[in-house]
């Protein structure tokens, strides 16, 4: 099967899901075919749509936001939703300009897109579920992202002194609805007995309060966050919305327990008391009981590490995607309908 990947580079987690998604379905024997266009045309798909695909496409996969611009005639159209920005606990986190774009064209873009596709997929279930609300007479199919479980791997040893304060990570952009205004409150609570070591995504022009407690990182290697992740004793993730959330698979396939929120997708990737903590969103003495509770049982940690690892390998591989994929792209291929 031959499959067209147009995205339009962004920097985010579209970018990473076209080249996760490329490579699982070349390992499993099919012909994809990503492209990459500019963010410019992101106020514009629609001139997008003189683009040729790739000669004997046999369907295509796109973001939502720009779908509708790479239907072609003969070729069924599926659309991906990774975050539904019209769901009302989004609407607090987005700036004026954002409102502006997503109310006078993203709202007629994304809703050309459902229109116009034999699927719609949502990354998780809480994404389709938003987007079933946003966008009545859409019913879009989940399929939980996928990630590298070979490359996240768990360190081969880790012993951590007894001296060492126990280490905390935060992967994300520095902004509110990632929770990392909560950052300096948790720490603060927390004590010298607790480092946290964060780094940014493509927001790192922003700022938070610094605690002696606290070590920014900058932007690192993807190398160097495999090591952050290994060498974490938990992932500390108090986002507040989350279409899928990678930096949590990815902390749980390194066998990281997960001290997230209890919002949004979240808690279809982190079982409380099992892979890791649901606590309450926006509360940072929730996360602070928490993170101490599980400092203070070295033994509860090891088992959830164990338990994560598991979860990640059974539920979030590339190889699990790929089938979910590959069996509704086998269910589409030859229609030329849209989404009923």
């Amino acid at each position: 099967m031959k499959v067209w990947l147009p995205y339009l580079r962004g920097g985010s987690g579209t970018d990473t899901f076209t080249g996760l998604l490329e490579r699982a379905l070349e390992e499993r024997g099919h012909r994809p075919v990503a492209t990459r266009y500019s963010r410019f045309w992101e106020t514009a798909p629609f001139v997008l749509a003189a683009v040729r695909p790739p000669r004997e496409a046999d369907v295509v996969v796109a973001n939502s936001w720009n779908a509708f611009a790479f239907r072609r005639r003969g070729i069924p159209l599926v659309a991906v939703e990774h975050h539904c920005v019209f769901d009302p606990a989004f609407l607090p986190h987005r700036s004026r300009l954002q409102a502006v774009f997503h109310e006078v064209l993203l709202r007629r873009f994304e809703r050309a897109s459902f229109r116009s596709s034999a699927a719609v997929v949502g990354v998780s279930d809480y994404t389709s579920r938003s987007v079933a609300a946003a966008f009545p007479g859409t019913t879009p199919r989940s399929i939980l992202n996928g990630i590298d479980t070979a490359y996240y791997t768990p360190a081969v040893s880790k012993e951590r002194h007894p001296r060492r304060a126990f280490r905390l990570l935060f992967v994300g952009n520095l902004i509110r609805r990632k929770g990392a205004d909560l950052l300096p409150r948790i720490m603060s609570a927390l004590g010298p007995d607790f480092e946290l070591r964060f780094t940014s995504g493509l927001r790192a022009e922003a700022r938070i309060d610094v605690l002696p407690n606290m070590r920014p990182l900058g932007r690192i290697t993807a190398l160097e966050l495999l090591e952050e992740y290994r060498q974490a004793d938990v992932l500390l993730f108090p986002s507040r919305l989350e279409g899928f959330g990678y930096a949590v698979a990815e902390a749980m396939a390194c066998g990281v327990p997960v001290v997230a929120s209890n919002a949004s997708s979240l808690p279809e990737l982190v079982e409380d008391g099992e892979t890791g903590r649901l606590c309450v969103p926006g509360d940072p003495e929730s996360f602070a009981q928490a993170l101490r509770e599980l400092a203070g049982d070295p033994e509860r940690l090891i088992g959830m590490g164990l338990a994560a690892r598991r979860r990640a390998v059974g539920r979030f591989s590339l190889q699990r995607m790929a089938l979910e994929y590959e069996g509704l792209l086998d269910s589409i291929r030859g229609s030329t309908g849209a989404q009923t």
